[in-house]
């Protein structure tokens, strides 16, 4: 087994100003080739610091992977430490120079002359290119150990882990480890766990974490087995989502959003959303998946009484009668918008996100969801307890898997 070090570096970290992401991206990449993180730690920008935290890794580390300190700004001495630590002087390199002036001309923006600074690097260092930044990574070996030095900015260190380091690193570990997620949502993690409690306990070979993650709970499988093939452990994937059912919504990467696009296209249907309570947070994340465009046709944001009536045509004796808040009204918002805009499904939320305007018979994190469609229609009740912005996002997640519930469900759209 092979052992890795995390330093994540940066003032910033240790402020609570920046939330450190890095470190849970290398983790999780460092799992799948079977390299186990021995030690983590985030340490602010100080030449003394970063080295004291060098010397503290144990002799077992064979990796160690530091991200951040690689910039411009007066707090960025990565590259100092490097040159220090490694004993090794800084010199100018001018293909790292060539590179930092082909992105700024492709990019049409004149180069600063202090951007030249970033094509000093050690001497000896062996240079990882950055081909979507400024900063360059680096590589070192010392007393039995590599370091690689990476950007802070998320986006270039993923990349230049992905192409440079992920793939040396994968030649060096013979170990096998399979893992796959499931994406689960409407159940708390107890639930799940009740569920599926006597599976685990059929299945010792396999590690299984149920991670909650407002507003899923997830479900990591892990097989580690030189013997073991991935159709095992996919096999394994399906007993559960047997044993959960519809709880499941999707498998590694998915989220809600995609999955309900994907049945949108399958069946060659149209949305439009009228949102209340959500106040245009399910368009948000509908609209952020690529092609939304063939099936996402319009959103109404209907805040007001006046709003739901004059844009939707929601009947002024149904607010009178049930209220805003109401399976009746969330029905009338659903086939307004469905019906003004020509789409095949007509989907609305109207709630109490809070912390005011309950009452006993509707408290706050009431929500309505209506949907719609040319032969049926149906409202669901949920009730949140959590805080407003959590109440918001939990009715948006309710709102998508409800309406992903019924395209897998129903066949009658038409």
């Amino acid at each position: 087994m092979i052992n890795a070090a995390i330093i994540t570096v940066g003032n910033e970290l240790l402020s609570g100003v920046v939330q450190e992401t890095n470190s849970q991206f290398l983790i999780l990449q460092l799992k799948n080739i079977g390299i186990v993180v021995d030690f983590l730690i985030s340490v602010g920008d100080s030449i003394e610091s970063i080295i004291y935290q060098f010397d503290q890794i144990p002799p077992k580390v064979k990796i160690v992977l530091v991200t951040g300190g690689l910039g411009l700004t007066h707090d960025d001495v990565t590259k100092a430490v490097v040159s220090q630590y490694f004993q090794s002087p800084l010199a100018f390199n001018s293909e790292v120079y060539e590179n930092i002036h082909q992105l700024f001309k492709s990019r049409h923006l004149e180069l600063n002359p202090i951007n030249k600074e970033q094509a000093y690097l050690p001497k000896t260092a062996e240079i990882l290119p950055n081909r979507v930044g400024t900063a360059a990574g680096m590589k070192f070996k010392k007393d039995g150990k590599t370091f690689y030095f990476m950007p802070g900015v998320p986006r270039e260190m993923q990349l230049m882990f992905l192409e440079k380091i992920l793939p040396e690193l994968s030649r060096l570990s013979d170990q096998k480890i399979f893992t796959e997620t499931l994406h689960t949502t409407g159940l708390p993690e107890a639930e799940i766990f009740a569920k599926i409690r006597q599976w685990i306990d059929d299945h010792p070979e396999t590690n299984i974490s149920i991670l909650p993650d407002f507003p899923n709970v997830n479900l990591v499988l892990t097989l580690i087995d030189e013997q073991v093939k991935r159709t095992e452990l996919q096999n394994q994937v399906k007993e559960l989502e047997n044993i959960l059912g519809d709880v499941v919504y999707g498998r590694g990467t998915d989220t809600l959003e995609v999955v309900v696009g994907k049945l949108l296209i399958e069946r060659d249907l149209t949305l439009s959303v009228a949102e209340s309570c959500t106040g245009g947070l399910i368009s948000h994340r509908l609209t952020n998946i690529p092609r939304s465009s063939q099936y996402f046709m319009h959103a109404s944001i209907c805040y007001s009484n006046q709003a739901k009536i004059q844009q939707l045509g929601v009947k002024s004796e149904t607010l009178r009668n049930y209220g805003a808040v109401s399976m009746q009204t969330a029905i009338e918002m659903a086939e307004g918008v469905r019906r003004i805009m020509g789409t095949k499904i007509g989907l609305s939320t109207t709630g109490i996100a809070g912390p005011a305007g309950g009452s006993a018979a509707k408290p706050v994190g009431t929500v309505y969801i209506g949907i719609a469609a040319d032969k049926s229609k149906e409202c669901c009740h949920f009730l949140s307890t959590r805080d407003r912005i959590l109440n918001k996002c939990y009715f948006s997640q309710m709102a998508l898997n409800q309406l992903r519930l019924f395209l897998k469900l129903r066949q009658d759209y038409d």
